[in-house]
């Protein structure tokens, strides 16, 4: 068989260790361990130090004397799957099958298929004896809900994790060219649940225009946070011009328009007592919505946090009968390519609007996560660039206005290209 398919062999055997974030056990750890033993990649475990948590997963792939240090991000938890009945064997396809291969499958796509494709990348070069960085690598156990502990094991594990750059390969590609993302939005996290106080859900033949149903207010609700964010965003659109003007010149190969506006998007709308197989003449007791909110620059979290917040407590009185109680949490927007025209004035800016003078706005900078890299060395940022920049040749391109000198150090998420295929 040929070096792809044994490529594609490898991307299947990673993808059927079914680490489900949350439900990763130590006996799926060992597995993954193991994957990657046979790769030509020993993983120990990274611990927060108060033990909590799936721990995350460390590499090296020791370079030159000398040389600069490559961090790869990537994770190694997934989504729960859906349909499980459909398998290729990648050996029984021949060489010219590869090419219409798609791989679907928990991981494929995000993130086992990326971060595999990157490490393989590294260790070719490594045994070929042309690698130019030391290449660290990083595998997150948590990031699909959250990645809750990345932040004290990177402050626990600081030194270990010190790079140069950082590449965080998560994402899609635009039109299927290798694809540079320049910042990401943040999230708002958002569960309500609307009650209208009874034990027990009732008959709605017995009791309509009775009790009232949770339901509509709750959408109703939901809505009316929509509109609000929305209202929001169209009044502070500051960033939103910059990125404008600045992207202007890569309208025929970028695409930016759609991630500088906050989104409000309902992930599931569940009823008490709702059932899928059987028709139930009920009124609700409760019905719970989860929501996420992504958030840009022109929108801050805890902004977004006040909107959501002031809208419930709105609605309250509003519709006599029903409860709304709120929960909420969050990551504000992050942006390597943030000061756009202008160096900040000094050293502790933030953004041009001088948002750091502000306390909600101090607050919020102390939501960020902990940097991997030391400071002073990492890649710089503190506002959102969501332009997904590619060549006309697919290779990577990025704007020609030079990194700000000082500002938050953080994270940056460059997503390389990978190629994708389901079992």
């Amino acid at each position: 068989m040929s070096h792809r398919h044994d490529r594609l062999e490898l991307l299947d055997r990673y993808l059927r260790i079914p680490t489900i974030s949350r439900q990763v056990t130590a006996e799926m750890v060992d597995a993954v361990r193991a994957f990657w033993r046979d790769v030509g990649v020993e993983l120990v475990p990274l611990d927060a130090d108060d033990g909590r948590g799936t721990p995350a997963l460390f590499g090296e792939l020791p370079g030159p004397t000398g040389a600069p240090t490559l961090l790869l991000y990537g994770h190694y938890d997934v989504q729960p799957t859906g349909d499980l009945s459909q398998r290729v064997d990648p050996q029984a396809l021949d060489e010219e099958a590869l090419d219409d291969v798609v791989v679907v499958a928990r991981g494929g796509a995000d993130n086992k298929g990326q971060h595999l494709a990157n490490a393989l990348g590294a260790l070719d070069a490594a045994r070929a004896g042309t690698a130019q960085w030391t290449v660290k690598i990083i595998l997150d156990g948590e990031e699909e809900h959250g990645s809750p502990n990345l932040t004290a094991i990177a402050q626990a594990h600081r030194a270990r994790l010190a790079a140069h750059v950082l590449i965080g390969s998560d994402g899609p590609k635009h039109k299927n060219r290798p694809t540079l993302v320049m910042g990401v939005r943040g999230l708002l996290g958002v569960d309500i649940v609307a009650d209208n106080g009874q034990p027990a859900s009732v008959h709605s033949g017995n009791y309509g225009n009775i009790v009232p149903n949770p339901v509509l207010p709750l959408a109703r609700l939901i809505e009316d946070i929509e509109a609000r964010v929305r209202d929001y965003a169209a009044r502070h659109d500051r960033f939103h011009r910059e990125a404008t003007e600045v992207f202007a010149k890569w309208k025929d190969k970028a695409v930016w328009r759609p991630y500088l506006w906050p989104t409000v998007n309902v992930n599931h709308l569940m009823t008490d007592g709702a059932s899928a197989d059987f028709r139930r003449t009920i009124i609700p007791r409760s019905v719970h919505a989860r929501l996420d909110i992504r958030l840009t620059p022109d929108t801050p979290l805890l902004a977004m946090v006040e909107i959501v917040e002031r809208t419930a407590a709105d609605h309250r009185t509003k519709n006599r009968g029903i409860t709304f109680t709120v929960r909420t949490s969050g990551q504000p927007a992050n942006a390597p390519a943030a000061r756009l025209h202008r160096r900040p004035r000094h050293p502790g800016a933030l953004d041009p609007g001088g948002e750091q003078r502000k306390p909600a706005a101090r607050h919020q900078r102390a939501l960020r996560p902990a940097p991997l890299l030391p400071a002073g060395r990492a890649l710089r940022h503190d506002r959102l660039l969501a332009a997904q920049l590619t060549s006309s040749k697919g290779a990577s391109t990025a704007p020609s206005e030079p990194p700000p000198e000082r500002g938050c150090a953080g994270k940056a998420r460059a997503r390389a290209a990978v190629t994708q295929t389901p079992s």
